[in-house]
Order: structure tokens, then C-alpha cells, then sequence
């Protein structure tokens, strides 16, 4: 027999922590409610409309002419809705707003993102959406008045036929293929990373060079304080004076011994440098001292004679050479790309036109500053906020009950 569930045990869970359910759904709806405000900015759309009010009933196709069925139509109204987003129109209100358009949106790609096509029978609708109300009202009356020129022009019969442009775009992307096989050979045949690993490593030498100097200062400075300590007769601290000797010696030999020769001979006989007399130890010094100002001198002498910095700005420079010359590549291969897209994009739009004459648009309906932001929807957000917060409330307060009636049980 099945068990009944009684839902009084969750209205009850509910009222005993509705303060929690409460909570937590006022978090949510103070939160959405902040980011609305405060956080996401306004967005605003500006919309202008171009009307067809001319197309030929006819279309022609070599040797006759035909009727235009229903379907015609509509391909033609497609074709023109999608030359709205041309970017020789885009290119056309870039150099009409000039300055007034941001660096980054003075490109035709960039430009094209924020603008959309909607279509209602005869009327096109261009939508801009930004943050600058002015701006993008400009911009949707600017994009208008583009379209109709470009259209207009496109199908009153005064462009070049697709067999005028063709050769154009063969040429385009012959050129952009011989720049990008040009880009292709540098890369696989450049010394960027050659000379940069050369120039890292002779980099560390002169870094090296320079720690050495500081390690051999300090040692030099430690050795000497203790030399002048020995010659003031400190003789009560002989032992330690020994040992420090020994510590000395010992910091010498690592920094010596890598890869150079061992002038300095170490003896870590330890109970004769232990009663070692005082005047014993001060000749330790000295010796000591000797080799650790001559092996200064030397690094020193290195540094002094910057040909390691001499051979690091001469690697520096070829390799600005070769950075510089892949800068060139790469942008002869971009310029070459661009160049090849957009004369395809024209030959599309001329085969297009070629199709179909005498049509005529007009820029019917002009943008005007709008208002009132279409983004953030503040009220959609708090609301759905408030549903989420209630939600989780109520999901953690029966969470909560489990949890506590679990540990009771134990």
C-alpha cells in the first residue's frame, strides 16, 4: 500500500524557516536589482526603414523577358534586404561620420556587428543598437541614406558587370595567395626564435656577471672585517675566528669552483685551522683576499668591456630586423585578404543586380534619438531574480531540515 504524502510537514518546513526563504530571495532580487542599476549599462536602439517603390514587373533574361512569379519576388526583396549589410554601404558611412565614430568602429566588420535588417513586405527596417543614444541614431539615418544611394545606383544600371569584376577578383586572390605563401616561407625560415634564445642566454651571462660582483663584494668585505679584527688582537675568540675562516673559505669555493680554476686550495683539516695561531689566520686572510679581489678584477674587466652588451644589442637588432619584416608580411597577407573579401563580396552583389533592373528604394523612415534604453530589462531581471532567490530559499530550507533531523537521529 502506498504511503499518502502530507503536505502539511512541508508547509510547516516552509513557515519555520521562512525568515531563511525571505532572506534569501531578498539577496537575489537586491542583487539583480544592483546590477540592473548600477552594473550593466543602458542599450539603445535607434530605427530607420527603407521602402521599395519601384520594381519592374518583368525580368530579363537573355533572349526574352518573363513575368515575375510570387517567388521571384521574394528572392529579389531577400537580395535586397541583404545588401543592407553590405560593406560597401558600411564603408560609405564610416567616411560620412568620419571622427565621429570611434577607432575601433571605423572598421566595416566591426561597424556591420551592431547593425540588423528586419523586413515587413515592402519596408526594410535597419536597427543600430549602442550605448551613445545620438550616435546611433546617426548612424541608422547615415546607413539609410548609404542604402538608397548603393542600391539605386546598383540596379538603375550604371555598375559594371560581373564579367568587368571578375578579372579584379582573380587578381585579388592570386595576390593574396602569393603574400600568404610569402608569410609562410618567412615562417618556416626565420631566425626569430634562434635569436631570441641567444639573446635570453647571453642576457643571464651579463646577469650573472653582475651577482657575481655583489656575492664577491660581500665576501671580500666580510673577509677584510675579520682580517682587521685579528690584527686589533682578538685573540679570546680564536675558535670562532677559525671557524668563521672556514666559513669564509667555504662560500669562496662554491662561488669559485664552477667551471674555473681552483686557485684557491681549501683545507678543511679542521683541528689545525683550530689552533692555528692568530698570525696563522691572517695569512689565511690574505690569501684568501687575494684571490677573491682577483677574481673581482676579472669579472669586472668583463663588464667594463661591454662586449657581451655590444653582442646582445647587435642580436637585438636583427632580430627587430625579422620581427619587423613578419609585421610586413603579415600585414601585406591581411591588406591582400581584406582586398580579395571585398571584391568578392561585390562580384556577389553585381551578380545579384544583374538579375533584375529598374528597382528603386527610398530612405522612408529617419531615426530619431531614442529615449528610453531597450537593455537592461531592469523589472524582467528583479522578477526573475525573485523567482530564483524564492527557489533556492525554499530548496536550502528543506536542505537545512534534512541535515538537522539527520544529526538528531545520530
Amino acid at each position: 500500500m502506498e504511503e499518502e504524502i502530507d503536505l502539511r510537514e512541508y508547509i510547516n518546513v516552509i513557515v519555520r524557516r521562512w525568515k531563511w526563504i525571505a532572506g534569501i530571495t531578498l539577496v537575489a532580487v537586491i542583487t539583480a536589482a544592483i546590477v540592473s542599476f548600477l552594473v550593466l549599462p543602458p542599450v539603445y536602439q535607434a530605427k530607420a526603414g527603407v521602402v521599395i517603390v519601384k520594381s519592374r514587373s518583368e525580368i530579363a533574361f537573355e533572349p526574352k523577358y518573363r513575368t515575375l512569379t510570387e517567388e521571384d519576388i521574394a528572392s529579389r526583396r531577400k537580395a535586397l534586404e541583404a545588401l543592407v549589410r553590405s560593406s560597401s554601404v558600411a564603408a560609405e558611412v564610416i567616411d560620412k561620420l568620419g571622427s565621429t565614430l570611434q577607432p575601433e568602429e571605423r572598421e566595416v566588420e566591426a561597424l556591420l556587428d551592431i547593425v540588423e535588417t528586419t523586413s515587413n513586405g515592402d519596408l526594410i527596417g535597419i536597427k543600430v543598437e549602442g550605448k551613445d543614444p545620438s550616435k546611433i541614431a546617426a548612424i541608422a539615418n547615415a546607413w539609410g541614406e548609404a542604402y538608397e544611394r548603393y542600391v539605386n545606383e546598383l540596379y538603375g544600371g550604371r555598375i559594371q558587370s560581373p564579367e568587368d569584376i571578375q578579372p579584379q577578383v582573380a587578381e585579388a586572390r592570386s595576390s593574396y595567395k602569393e603574400t600568404e605563401e610569402a608569410l609562410a616561407r618567412f615562417m618556416g625560415d626565420n631566425q626569430i626564435e634562434a635569436l631570441s634564445r641567444e639573446i635570453g642566454a647571453k642576457q643571464n651571462t651579463l646577469a650573472d656577471y653582475y651577482s657575481t660582483t655583489q656575492m664577491l663584494d660581500r665576501l671580500i668585505a666580510d673577509a677584510t672585517a675579520l682580517r682587521d679584527q685579528l690584527r686589533q688582537g682578538a685573540s679570546s675568540a680564536r675558535t670562532g675566528n677559525s671557524l668563521s675562516i672556514l666559513l669564509l673559505q667555504a662560500s669562496s669555493f662554491t662561488l669559485l669552483s664552477p667551471g674555473l680554476p681552483v686557485q684557491l686550495q681549501l683545507s678543511f683539516d679542521e683541528q689545525s685551522i683550530l689552533e692555528s695561531s692568530v698570525e696563522e689566520q691572517v695569512q689565511e686572510l690574505d690569501v684568501l683576499l687575494s684571490v677573491l679581489e682577483a677574481r673581482l678584477a676579472g669579472v669586472q674587466a668583463r663588464i667594463d668591456e661591454r662586449a657581451l652588451q655590444q653582442e646582445i644589442l647587435q642580436l637585438q637588432e636583427q632580430l627587430e630586423r625579422e620581427q619587423a619584416r613578419m609585421r610586413e608580411l603579415t600585414q601585406a597577407r591581411d591588406l591582400a585578404w581584406e582586398t580579395y573579401n571585398t571584391l568578392a563580396r561585390k562580384e556577389a552583389e553585381v551578380g545579384v543586380a544583374s538579375q533584375a533592373t529598374d528597382t528603386e528604394v527610398r530612405f522612408a523612415v529617419r531615426a530619431v534619438e531614442p529615449k528610453e534604453p531597450v537593455a537592461p530589462k531592469k523589472k524582467l531581471n528583479i522578477a526573475i531574480a525573485g523567482v530564483l532567490g524564492l527557489m533556492v530559499g525554499v530548496f536550502g530550507a528543506f536542505l537545512v531540515e534534512y541535515f538537522e533531523g539527520w544529526r538528531a537521529e545520530e
